[in-house]
């Protein structure tokens, strides 16, 4: 816990500024912003899993896959604004995939893993950071609120689990990929999902503007505190396997990457449930 400091530090920073782009989300004016701030989030985490691939010795289009990305970003984010955009995210996908197999048409050598892991790149962080905006600017509800419950509940799984394998750890979870992580860990940051989940499903209740039926909070503070985890771990496996302690070298959050790895896999949850789901 000897990066504690730079951690709360950091963390503070970070939220203060992400809360302040969630409450003025919807000004007309404002709302760009936040676009362009999560477009600029969804660049940068693909340049850090550039260096992954560059470790590993493969190659990757990385200017393309930033424009794909903040393509696709957009593309969310015209989808949750009009519903003659509803089919825009898959057809910018599969353009930015035939766009990649064209770039890679020269090559003799080399081709199916270089297309591969850029092709990966975009359906794993693009994607679920442009659900982010959908989720943000979704149409039948206040977003803001869906977002919210989607930052506290994935933080409190990473904050429970960090405190609760420190204080109690002892069985590790996944030794090879991520030593410092344990089992009681894993136990205590869904028990802390569990109950934030809870809490938003009373505050809700008790104001009128965040309401469940049946066991719903139960359901989703347990999947996103087992997937929020699992998205932790499998980051952790891409850095390993490149031999990177962290995706870049922010002073106490490591890089984007490591910010959002849980984040990146529940926002694919919540995305599904509110459009899919919750009709």
């Amino acid at each position: 816990m000897s990066d504690l400091n730079r951690r709360l530090i950091s963390g503070t920073i970070i939220g203060v500024l992400v809360t302040c782009l969630i409450i003025f989300a919807l000004h007309p004016i404002f709302q760009y912003v936040v676009v362009v701030s999560v477009a600029a989030m969804a660049g940068v985490a693909i340049w850090e899993y550039e260096q992954f691939v560059k470790a590993k010795g493969w190659k990757m289009t990385t200017p393309a896959l930033i424009i794909l990305s903040v393509c696709e970003v957009l593309a969310f984010f015209f989808f949750a604004k009009d519903a003659v955009f509803k089919g825009l995210p898959i057809a910018v996908f599969f353009a930015g995939f035939l766009i990649l197999f064209a770039m890679h048409f020269r090559e003799k050598e080399g081709a199916i893993v270089n297309l591969a892991v850029s092709a990966f790149g975009l359906a794993y962080i693009a994607v679920p950071v442009g659900m982010i905006l959908g989720i943000l600017y979704f149409p039948h509800d206040d977003g803001r609120l869906w977002i919210a419950y989607l930052l506290v509940v994935t933080k409190v799984t990473d904050m429970g689990a960090y405190f609760g394998g420190n204080l109690w750890g002892k069985r590790q979870l996944a030794p090879r990929i991520s030593p410092k992580k344990t089992v009681e860990g894993a136990v205590c940051g869904l028990v802390c999902a569990v109950l934030a989940s809870f809490v938003f499903y009373l505050v809700g209740e008790s104001t009128r503007s965040f309401e469940w039926s049946g066991f719903t909070w139960l359901f989703l503070g347990l999947t996103l505190g087992i997937v929020g985890q699992l998205g932790d771990l499998s980051e952790s496996l891409l850095k390993r396997d490149a031999q990177k302690k962290d995706s870049n070298a922010l002073p106490g959050l490591g890089g984007v990457l490591d910010s959002i790895d849980s984040i990146i896999f529940n926002a694919t949850i919540i995305f599904v449930y509110l459009y899919y789901v919750n009709l």
